[in-house]
C-alpha cells in the first residue's frame, strides 16, 4: 500500500513539473521573437521548448529503470521515424527533428514508467491488428468533432479540396507526436507519480488536467498576446471539445485509439485545406 508520503511526494512532483512548464510557457510567450529568430512565432517557440522539457523528462526515466524492452524500443523508434515525414512539407528540419527524438523517447520512457508504477497499459499488448481496430475506431468517433471542426475554419477561410493521400499521411505526424508526448507520456508520468492512487476522483481530475491543459495552451501563446481573453476563452473551448475526448481515449483505452481520433480530425482539415 501507498503511504500518504509517497502520495504527497508525488503530487509535490505533478505541481513542480507544472510549475516549470508555467514558467516556460510564459517566457517563450513574452520574450521577443528576435532573441530566437529562427523561431517564426510564439508558438513555435514555446511547443519546442515543451517537447525539450519532455524529451529530457523521458531520458531520466529511461536511465532511472536501466532496463531494456527491444520490442518496445523498435515501436518507438518507428513512431518517432513516421513523425520525420513532415519534413517533406515542412522547412523546419530542426523542430520536427526534435519532435520526431521526443515521439520515440517518449513512448519508449512511457513503457518503462508503466514498468516502474507496476500498472498495466493495453496500448503496450495490443498487438498489431488490435492496433489497427483500436486505431479505426477511434477515427470513427471523430468524425462529427472532424467536420466540426472544419466548419470552424470555413468561417475565416474558403474550402479548398488537397490531395486526400497527402493529407492522410501527413495527418500522421501531428497525430502521433501529440499524441505519444502530450497525452501518452503524461499519463505514465501520472500514473508513475501518483501509483494505485490514481483512481481516486481528486487525482483523475488531475490526472485530465495534465493531459488537457499543456497541449491546449501551447497552441495560443500568440493568441495570449493580442487578446488574452480571446485565447482563454480558446483554450476551454478547445479544451473540452476535443482534448477532454481524446484524453479520456487515452486513460479509458489506449493510445491507439486517440491517435486514431487524432489523425481523422488533422485528415480531414488538410483535406479540406486548412
Amino acid at each position: 500500500m501507498i503511504k500518504t508520503g509517497a502520495k504527497c511526494s508525488g503530487m509535490r512532483k505533478y505541481f513542480f513539473s507544472f510549475g516549470i512548464f508555467i514558467l516556460l510557457y510564459v517566457v517563450g510567450t513574452v520574450l521577443p521573437l528576435e532573441v530566437t529568430p529562427h523561431y517564426y512565432n510564439a508558438m513555435a517557440r514555446v511547443w519546442n521548448w515543451t517537447e525539450i522539457l519532455v524529451l529530457l523528462l523521458g531520458i531520466y526515466y529511461i536511465v532511472k529503470t536501466r532496463t531494456f524492452r527491444w520490442k518496445q524500443a523498435v515501436v518507438a523508434v518507428s513512431l518517432g521515424a513516421v513523425c520525420l515525414i513532415s519534413l517533406f512539407r515542412d522547412s523546419r528540419t530542426a523542430e520536427i527533428l526534435v519532435t520526431s527524438v521526443c515521439a520515440a523517447v517518449a513512448f519508449y520512457s512511457a513503457c518503462r514508467l508503466y514498468e516502474l508504477a507496476e500498472a498495466e497499459n493495453p496500448t503496450i499488448h495490443a498487438g498489431v491488428t488490435g492496433s489497427i481496430r483500436y486505431f479505426s475506431l477511434g477515427a470513427v468517433i471523430s468524425v462529427p468533432l472532424a467536420f466540426l471542426n472544419v466548419l470552424y475554419f470555413s468561417f475565416s477561410r474558403e474550402i479548398a479540396v488537397r490531395n486526400v493521400l497527402s493529407s492522410a499521411v501527413f495527418a500522421l505526424k501531428p497525430a502521433i507526436a501529440e499524441e505519444v508526448v502530450f497525452r501518452f507520456f503524461l499519463l505514465a508520468y501520472a500514473s508513475y507519480l501518483f501509483r494505485e492512487k490514481a483512481q481516486q476522483r481528486f487525482i483523475h481530475v488531475a490526472i485530465l488536467c495534465l493531459l488537457v491543459i499543456p497541449h491546449d495552451v501551447i497552441h495560443y501563446p500568440d493568441l495570449f498576446l493580442r487578446s488574452p481573453g480571446l485565447a482563454v476563452g480558446m483554450c476551454v473551448l478547445n479544451g473540452i471539445i476535443f482534448g477532454l475526448p481524446m484524453a479520456l481515449l487515452m486513460k479509458k483505452k489506449n493510445l491507439q485509439m486517440a491517435v486514431g481520433m487524432h489523425w481523422f480530425i488533422d485528415f480531414v482539415r488538410f483535406s479540406a485545406g486548412f
